[in-house]
């Protein structure tokens, strides 16, 4: 199984786009995308960071419906917050929400 911290990458997540600052959704989702394996049980943990604005969280894990990445793998990925857990419906109504706009 793959851990991915977001914090020990992304200690203070920043906005939506590369363009907006840095630590952004987009860079998150693009350094996720090369982690990511078909073969490969992903947990993505969320704790411990200074907090998630819904536009990084909608980009970093929504976006990866829009780019291609098939549904199925991305339903596949688990996440632990200890923290805040709320986060992870939070983060699983962007995927389903993308899925459903993308049938």
């Amino acid at each position: 199984m793959k851990i991915i911290k977001v914090a020990s990458r992304y200690p203070c997540p920043g906005p939506r786009y590369k363009k907006l600052g840095p630590s952004s959704g987009e860079e998150f989702r693009e350094w996720l995308i090369k982690e990511l394996s078909e073969e490969c049980d992903m947990t993505v943990d969320l704790d411990d960071t200074e907090g998630f604005g819904s536009s990084f969280l909608e980009e970093a894990f929504g976006g990866l419906i829009r780019v291609g990445i098939p549904p199925d793998l991305v339903k596949s990925i688990k996440f632990i917050s200890h923290e805040e857990p709320e986060l992870i419906d939070e983060i699983q109504e962007y995927i389903d929400d993308e899925i459903a706009n993308n049938e």
